[in-house]
């Protein structure tokens, strides 16, 4: 069969999905992410795609930004349309993709206004005004409805169980040969969320291209609940502050399920709760509107809510979250960035960090050389817009709530299928990961052919 796949993102790192399709002189992209973490990753966004207006389609997995973020820019060099992607995904990308377009503009003007920048004037890496060309874009499609890319082309979305609307990209090719299967996991859920319901599998495969976030570690399997529930107590009895970086898309939300289902049962007592996230709090309005892949139903009103506490309050202008930087405690404070590579979430850092009574809760991923691994790590001084913060508050963190597969997880996925794929291409994992999930592929599955691509590489398939 003539196709192969180009590995243009997410290789040996787990930011920059982008995986270039070429079939009979056609190119596909599956995943549009912007590169996250240390600058050198991401000055790899203000790359020049090469032949962006050659893209015939742009297929997307999931809505977070590592994997849409880059659509305004290739908007920007050329691509125009159509992305596909599911209804879940389309309703949280709009909210993403503006943000992401918002904080662009915002970089852009502090630099200048600083004069830091090397660049005189510096500029965004897109603007707004392209984030919505790109949004013009989006097609959504529901799951298992079959779409033709071309006469010989198709594909259909599978429920990944990541966050809403994710997916995991099943195509189908035929040729004279009779054609092949070429499945794109996505980032697959872990089958836990007590929010969304759990990843589907494919019956077969040909081809698999899997992520390996944690290819070489399983989850802590305690009860995340109990974690919440005795930090809550915590801070309480210390008139602190828990303070929790968190995804604005799928972690805020398990979040908030899991402290209203505390206070509900009384196991935890009724201190405010705060969202200082606009984008966080879009995003869960976005998950109560697509009840279909709830794992609840949701009644009329903020009361019926199982996203709001009874002290539940909603931080959206940039002076209300000023002024909570130095309100008192006690009070649970979420924000972003998840992963501390920018927003609101950094005053927070600024003002509690420095004070023994505030506890700073990890609950997810922490790439390798951001904030938030070098906190994880142990670090007690960390510089934060160009100052350096002393840190006193206690740091926790807990892997129950990932919302990826850990490497049992993704081992039993693919054991799943009904006869190993002949070939698998991990990505979307650092070296370690990766090599460890290749690992137990080949010694428990006897897969034989598997591949960890380099950025650039050209596999044919």
């Amino acid at each position: 069969m003539n196709a192969r796949i180009e590995v243009l993102g997410a290789a040996q790192t787990v930011t920059g999905s982008r995986n270039l399709l070429c079939f009979k002189n056609k190119k596909y992209l599956v995943d549009c992410g912007l590169f996250q973490g240390p600058k050198e990753i991401r000055d790899l966004n203000w790359e020049k795609f090469a032949g962006a207006d050659e893209i015939a389609a742009v297929v997307l997995t999931h809505a977070h930004i590592d994997h849409c973020g880059f659509l305004p820019k290739l908007v920007r060099e050329g691509f125009s349309g159509p992305i596909f992607c599911t209804p879940g995904t389309r309703d949280l990308a709009q909210i993403t993709l503006r943000d992401s377009a918002h904080l662009q503009e915002e970089l852009a003007r502090f630099a200048n206004e600083s004069g830091y920048s090397h660049h005189k004037p510096a500029m965004p890496l897109y603007t707004s005004k392209e984030a919505e060309a790109a949004i013009h874009m989006l097609e959504a499609v529901p799951y298992h409805h079959w779409v033709e890319l071309d006469n010989d082309l198709s594909f259909h979305f599978l429920r990944a169980g990541h966050i809403l609307g994710s997916a995991i990209v099943k195509m189908c090719f035929k040729d004279e040969a009779g054609g092949k299967i070429v499945t794109f996991s996505g980032d697959l859920g872990n089958g836990l969320s007590q929010v969304i319901r759990p990843p589907e599998h494919p019956v077969d495969t040909d081809v698999l291209v899997i992520e390996s976030t944690y290819g070489d570690r399983n989850h802590d399997k305690s009860d995340i609940s109990n974690k919440v529930m005795e930090l809550v107590q915590d801070v309480e009895k210390s008139k602190g502050v828990l303070l929790i970086p968190a995804f604005s898309v799928g972690r805020t939300q398990e979040l908030l399920w899991i402290i209203n289902d505390l206070e509900k049962k009384k196991l935890i007592p009724s201190i405010p709760v705060f969202v200082d996230s606009p984008m966080a709090l879009d995003a869960t309005e976005v998950y109560a509107r697509h009840t279909e892949e709830l794992n609840f139903s949701i009644g009329q009103g903020r009361s019926e809510s199982p996203f709001c506490t009874k002290c539940f309050l909603p931080v959206r202008d940039v002076k209300d979250s000023q002024k909570l930087c130095n309100t008192p405690g006690p009070m649970v404070v979420i924000s972003a960035a998840g992963m501390l590579s920018g927003g609101r979430i950094l005053h927070h850092l600024k003002h509690r960090l420095p004070d023994s009574k505030n506890i700073l809760l990890f609950v997810g991923y922490q790439a390798e050389g951001t904030k938030g691994r070098l906190l994880q790590n142990g670090l007690r001084e960390i510089r934060i817009h160009h100052e350096s913060i002393q840190v006193r508050a206690r740091i926790e963190s807990s892997g129950a709530l990932s919302a990826h597969a850990d490497s049992d997880g993704l081992v039993n996925w693919v054991a799943g299928f009904k006869k190993p794929p002949s070939l698998v291409i991990i990505n979307h994992g650092e070296n370690e990961p990766a090599r460890a999930l290749k690992y137990r592929l080949q010694n428990e599955l006897n897969i034989k052919n598997i591949l960890i691509p380099k950025r650039g590489e050209s596999i044919r398939i």
